[in-house]
């Protein structure tokens, strides 16, 4: 028995910015056909920016989910971009510092039934001030949390942009275990 889809036909419905949508015709294990709605992204990134004790992160007001968020320094990378590269230049971009010391925290897919996005997740603790200009349709209030009050924050469950929520899993898993360790 076959255990996966099977693309049959693939048609390009809208060719944007930053998304891309296409319907595709796929052949079910069982050999009926089905339809999938998929959104091409080319990626993101996203940085645990810790600094002096404390998290920075940035509140902006997000037209999806009509909400101010607090997330990460974060964006999409751009055509043919390195997730390192890209995560230096958004830091500078969105906190104004560059990171000397970034480390991958891992990567995942948000929202796999749909879209093809991955977001890869780095941390950074060392930094100089070295900004670069904001996306002019940006608009973007970096905000310091003590790393303690921002645990307490995630465990109460005040953190809802994925990439956030995913990135301070991480963070307090490793810093849990090696904590345990010692």
């Amino acid at each position: 028995m076959k255990q996966f889809e099977k693309t049959i036909k693939s048609d390009a419905i809208y060719d944007g910015r930053i998304v891309k949508l296409r319907i595709d015709e796929v052949e079910l294990p069982d050999g009926s056909l089905s339809k999938r709605e998929i959104v091409e992204h080319q990626g993101a990134v996203a940085v645990l920016a810790i600094k002096d004790g404390q998290m920075l992160f940035v509140k902006q007001y997000r037209i999806a989910s009509q909400q101010l968020l607090t997330e990460l320094p974060a964006g999409l990378l751009e055509n043919g971009e390195d997730p390192e590269a890209a995560a230096i230049r958004e830091c500078r971009e969105e906190i104004g510092y560059r990171p000397l010391n970034l480390f991958r925290l891992g990567e995942f897919i948000p929202t796999p039934g749909y879209c093809t996005e991955k977001i890869t997740l780095f941390c950074a603790t060392e930094f100089v001030w070295d900004p670069l200009e904001q996306d002019p349709d940006e608009y973007i209030r970096v905000v310091k949390i003590p790393v303690r009050t921002v645990r307490t924050l995630f465990i109460n469950g005040q953190f809802i942009d994925g990439k956030t929520v995913a990135a301070l899993g991480y963070y307090f898993t490793i810093a849990a275990r090696r904590m345990i360790a010692k």
